[in-house]
Order: structure tokens, then C-alpha cells, then sequence
């Protein structure tokens, strides 16, 4: 089966020199969405080969599923294409990791246990951004459907164990995105951040990036909710167990990091 794996997984399946612990796997054939700043959708002109500023490269799963049983964690990202729910699973039951991650659109809650059962112990949704923005961002479904879908998989895979994605900087207010941060907390979800990123070929392309400041602030926000305190582990990549997605949103070259990996804190914090 086709998929596509993130520069730094194939990195390791080619070179053996390991950068993450966590093996990020996306979906192959782009997404029927119409998310405007995301290059997957088959609406734009975007290379399908990048999401966010990363290069995905595409192998044959079956013959790289014993190199990526190496990493602590198999995180699969989904697109919206026919029978992608029924292809994520037999894509998990490929994967010969023990901890697996899956980030998905609202789908049937069968699916939910089908996945558990498939050794995910951690879900991702990617909401994205506040409910006022909804339209205008182009999200599939609606704002109200996917807060259902996150109480359901949080009632299957329990409390801190759905990451809620947002985004910031598509417009909406720091207060817009702390208030829905305190209602995902009530309902039993975390928040893993993202800081937008204009690709080119996408609607937003010409969009700007949120200051390192406001996401900062945004950050400091985030752990003050989940964690009851301010730190500077707030700079920190939020998500799933093992999770840095490194250099996501920000060329290492510009030493400017908006999600910083845990093996770069020490150095990045002393600057």
C-alpha cells in the first residue's frame, strides 16, 4: 500500500540516522477538503508532497513497516477520500509498532474501537481554529460535529488521550482560542498547537505567520490550562507521547523555533 513518510522517517528508513522517535506516515492521494491553508486539498495547486513546510516521500508500506517498528510511536495522519476511515485501518494493521496514533476527521465511533483495538492509545482531530473562522477557513462538516466526534473519542480512548490540533494565526483572537482551549479541557481533550505556515499554491499562501511573541503567549496559555502553571516547558512540542514534529512550522536555519523538540530545549533556551 502507498503512503507517504514525512522527510525525517524516510531519512531514517534510508540512512539509519534517526531524528524523532516518533514515525509520521500521511495518507497518499491528497484530501477532498477544502481547508485553505493546507496544501493536501485537491482543491489547490500545492505540491501534494509537502503538508506544512515538510517534504513527505512515498514508499510501499509493507516494505518499511520493520524499519518503523523501531520507533516509539506510529502516528498515522489521514486525508478525506473515499474509504480513508477503511485505509487507515489496514494501514494499522500493517504497522508492527506497539503505540500508534491516528489524526482524523469526524468519522463513525466504530471506527473509534476499531482503532483501539489496533493499538492507538492516542487520537488526534484537527480542529484547527475557532468556530467563528469556520467558513472562511473552508473546514469539512461543521464546528458543532467535530466537538461531538471529540467527546465520543474521548469517551473511547479517555481523558488526555484525544489531542485537539489548532492553529494560530488564521484570524482568530488570543482570547477567541483560550476560551475554546478551557472548553476542550472540560470536555476531557488536550490541545496540541500548530503556528500557521503560508504554503505555496494554497489560498493562505499570502497570509503572514503569527509573531514568535503572540505564540509564545499562546503557548504560555495553553500549559497554564492543562498544566496549572507557567514554565518554559510551555515552548515545548505539544501532543501525543513522543511527538516534536521537528521544524514543522519553521526552517531550523532561521533560529526561530515556534514548537521546540525536546532534544533541541537545552541549547534553544540558552540563547
Amino acid at each position: 500500500m502507498k503512503v507517504l513518510l514525512s522527510a525525517g522517517t524516510y531519512y531514517y528508513v534510508k540512512k539509519g540516522i534517526k531524528i524523532s522517535e516518533t514515525a509520521y506516515v500521511l495518507q497518499y492521494g491528497g484530501c477532498e477538503g477544502k481547508c485553505k491553508f493546507c496544501s493536501q486539498s485537491l482543491l489547490n495547486k500545492a505540491d501534494k508532497t509537502y503538508l506544512a513546510r515538510v517534504k513527505w516521500y512515498p514508499v510501499e508500506l509493507e516494505e518499511v513497516v520493520d524499519s518503523l517498528a523501531s520507533f516509539s510511536r506510529f502516528c498515522l495522519q489521514t486525508v478525506i477520500k473515499k474509504n480513508f476511515a477503511d485505509e487507515a485501518v489496514e494501514i494499522l494493521s500493517l504497522s508492527k509498532n506497539k503505540r500508534k496514533s491516528v489524526t482524523i476527521t469526524p468519522v463513525d465511533n466504530s471506527y473509534l474501537y476499531k482503532f483501539k483495538k489496533l493499538n492507538v492509545d492516542y487520537l488526534g482531530v484537527g480542529l484547527d481554529t475557532v468556530e467563528r473562522l469556520w467558513d472562511y477557513v473552508g473546514k469539512p462538516y461543521t464546528f458543532s460535529e467535530y466537538i461531538r466526534f471529540i467527546k465520543d473519542a474521548v469517551a473511547v480512548f479517555g481523558k488526555g488521550h484525544v489531542f485537539v490540533h489548532l492553529i494560530v494565526g488564521l484570524g482568530e483572537t488570543d482570547e477567541e482560542l483560550i476560551d475554546l482551549m478551557k472548553m476542550l479541557k472540560d470536555i476531557g481533550a488536550n490541545v496540541a498547537l500548530f503556528a500557521f505556515t503560508p504554503v505555496k499554491g494554497t489560498p493562505f499562501e499570502n497570509l503572514s505567520k503569527p509573531s514568535l511573541e503572540r505564540y509564545r503567549r499562546i503557548q504560555e496559555a495553553r500549559y497554564k490550562i492543562f498544566e496549572g502553571k507557567v514554565s518554559p516547558l510551555a515552548y515545548l512540542t505539544s501532543g501525543c507521547p513522543s511527538c516534536d514534529r521537528p521544524y514543522y512550522n519553521e526552517d531550523p536555519r532561521e533560529g526561530k523555533l515556534y514548537n521546540i523538540p525536546l532534544r533541541d530545549f537545552k541549547w534553544y533556551m540558552a540563547l
